[in-house]
């Protein structure tokens, strides 16, 4: 696998910030993880991270000459349109556009912002939008 630079583990290949997911510090180290330790290692057979990272050797799928690509819109960009629950997915090319304009440092300090309860200072979860302290239904904007 090449090694590449600016993983950070909150933030997946993808675009998601694995920050915001219920399983993140729990059972999964993040999607950019390569601790084969953790309980969660479904992400080792993820298609979006296999060809991110294996088979182009980048960072972020944003880094790619195809992105937004078939796989990305099928999986991610155009699932679920309909349900609320997966709205953080269709987020992903205004994310992607605010990572590259603020730096990745600013952008990870942006999310965990972003992802925290207005009301104790908890992690609103995506799937639910929901604090994981007060359970407070949030809105993420």
């Amino acid at each position: 696998m090449t090694k590449v630079k600016n993983r950070i583990n909150e933030l997946s290949p993808c675009g998601v910030f694995c920050g915001a997911c219920p399983s993140f510090n729990k059972s999964c180290n993040g999607c950019s993880s390569d601790d084969h330790e953790q309980k969660r290692i479904s992400k080792f057979d993820c298609r979006l991270r296999i060809c991110c990272y294996t088979e182009k050797g980048l960072d972020y799928c944003a880094d790619c000459d195809q992105f937004p690509c078939k796989l990305i819109n099928k999986k991610l960009i155009n699932s679920h349109k309909n349900d609320p629950r997966y709205h953080y997915r269709h987020e992903i090319p205004k994310n992607f556009a605010k990572l590259k304009s603020i730096g990745l440092d600013n952008y990870i300090e942006f999310q965990k912002q972003r992802w925290k309860c207005s009301s104790c200072d908890g992690t609103v979860y995506f799937y639910k939008y929901k604090c994981n302290t007060c359970e407070k239904k949030q809105l993420i904007k």
